[in-house]
């Protein structure tokens, strides 16, 4: 990594120790909150790409649950607006610290409501509810790290990391010599996202067994990034 590059306030090489694994490890926890609340809501709280696609189909009588779509899409654009807004008003050094701060507040709310609501089982309402408490927290992670190593790494969507790691791999087999070394990084990172991304699908099926306490095992894992992951800044050298 060139220390010498401007700050990047969403890249995970900036801001974690251990960059791979914190990638990995919001990936898969998005994946699992996607899959589960897909299940038990009727809708993604992440993949907002999905969910446009059920606000078409809902009025034509294609997806009843349109509005709990609708409900997701309007949470995940406000956090992530906010989240963007908040990152770029705190310094370098606080801003990660601030942003999964803000994703931890917004999980603990999820749980809560899931509890409460049973895990949206007690009808459309209270799903509406339960998804635009999980989006609000998917919107505030997708803004933690979207790079890695100044390549394009989204955490909550995979449709433009489908797109980049075709592209990329294509210039990495048959493009010129000069660019392959960057395109094989992108492309092996684009995988990475993609089967993170599967494995927190498969992770949040098998856990529709508990699925009073799914929000609270994202919560717990999200944390990790602050326990283990974290990159501490170095204290400014003192000249004599």
């Amino acid at each position: 990594m060139n220390r010498s590059a401007p700050y990047d306030p969403a890249d995970s090489y900036r801001e974690f120790r251990r960059p791979l694994a914190a990638l990995v490890l919001a990936v898969v926890t998005a994946g699992a909150l996607d899959s589960f609340a897909f299940l038990r809501y009727g809708a993604f709280v992440a993949n907002q790409s999905g969910n446009a696609i059920f606000l078409g189909m809902g009025p034509t009588g294609g997806h009843s649950t349109w509005p709990v779509s609708a409900a997701s899409i309007v949470a995940f654009a406000t956090a992530a607006g906010l989240a963007s807004l908040l990152r770029r008003r705190t310094g370098p050094t606080a801003a990660p610290l601030a942003d999964i701060a803000v994703t931890e507040i917004t999980m603990v709310v999820w749980t809560v409501l899931n509890l409460a609501l049973a895990y949206g089982r007690d009808g459309t309402a209270s799903r509406v509810l339960l998804a635009a408490a999980g989006a609000a927290a998917m919107g505030s992670l997708t803004t933690l790290a979207s790079r890695t190593a100044g390549i394009a790494t989204p955490i909550t969507y995979q449709s433009g990391t489908t797109t980049k790691t075709g592209e990329r791999a294509a210039r990495w087999l048959l493009g010129p010599a000069a660019g392959r070394a960057r395109a094989r990084r992108g492309t092996l990172l684009g995988l990475l996202a993609l089967v993170s991304y599967s494995v927190g699908g498969a992770v949040g099926t098998l856990a529709q067994h508990r699925p009073r306490w799914v929000p609270l095992w994202g919560t717990l894992a999200l944390a990790v990034l602050i326990l283990l992951l974290r990159r501490h800044p170095r204290p400014a050298s003192r000249r004599g």
